[in-house]
């Protein structure tokens, strides 16, 4: 893959988990919950339906934030991440 598209994937995997991580987390003043279940359901649809190759390139970038997070909470969300926004597949 060409280093340009690289740094784009890289960007939009982690605006993806920024937007879900500020919809999961942020008080019901900020975000109604039912238009933040919404989008985060929408998420989950758009990034089920990812090849499986392309999931993987999440979970690895993904993982890889984790592991360099100081903020315990935010990296706890991050390593459940994959399995809880449709990158995994139910049946394994």
């Amino acid at each position: 893959m060409r280093r340009d598209s690289d740094a784009l994937v890289r960007t939009l995997a982690e605006l993806i988990v920024d937007l879900t991580w500020f919809l999961e987390s942020c008080d019901d003043t900020v975000v109604n919950p039912d238009d933040a279940v919404k989008q985060l359901e929408w998420i989950s649809h758009k990034l089920g339906a990812l090849p499986t190759e392309d999931r993987l390139r999440l979970i690895t970038i993904i993982r890889e934030r984790a592991q360099s997070e100081t903020e315990p909470e935010f990296r706890a969300f991050l390593v459940t991440f994959a399995a809880t926004s449709g990158l995994i597949d139910e049946d394994g």
